[in-house]
């Protein structure tokens, strides 16, 4: 990936809880659901993951009356610290490329997104704005979990999973309030 592109998005975040808890934010289809496209009002159906190198992914967003078609393909999973998938809005020419990758800092982990391959610099400008909204209700989310963020790994799938979700229902919401007033 070409990270000097005059069109790259790059992103740091730092969130509390560990990068396995930030992993499964950005690879279950179950917490997937609750941010993504957060920031322009869709919300994410039938989200399909193959979190495998040249598995798909895949999720109806809709809004209203309006619904897109977002896909990709992995191409490096390295769980929890590394993830690369190509991005895509069916039935238009738009393609690009995504890395997300987690490193633990003390009890938190920061993020470094990078978004590549935009047709333009207006394109980037209008990710710019969604991406960091997003991340805003996963942080959100994250912080109120940072309590449970060192239990994660002893705590039953679904149970984590559920309480994660929940959270972000709560930080998508806050978003929404605040963008209304």
């Amino acid at each position: 990936m070409d990270d000097n592109s005059a069109n790259a998005l790059r992103l740091t975040h730092r969130f509390a809880g560990p990068p396995a808890l930030v992993w499964a934010v950005w690879t279950k289809a179950e917490l997937i659901r609750s941010w993504f496209g957060s920031s322009h009002g869709f919300r994410a159906h039938d989200i399909a993951v193959d979190l495998r190198p040249g598995g798909r992914w895949s999720l109806r967003n809709v809004n209203g009356d309006v619904t897109e078609f977002v896909s990709g393909t992995y191409h490096e999973v390295e769980a929890p610290f590394r993830l690369v998938y190509s991005y895509h809005f069916e039935g238009t020419e738009f393609f690009s490329t995504i890395s997300i990758d987690l490193t633990a800092e003390g009890d938190g982990t920061r993020l470094v997104f990078l978004q590549t391959g935009f047709p333009d610099a207006q394109a980037r400008v209008e990710h710019g704005r969604g991406w960091p909204e997003a991340i805003q209700v996963m942080g959100e989310a994250l912080l109120a979990m940072h309590g449970v963020g060192s239990l994660w790994p002893s705590l039953p799938e679904k149970r984590h999973i559920d309480g994660v979700a929940q959270d972000l229902e709560a930080a998508r919401a806050r978003l929404f309030e605040e963008k209304a007033k």
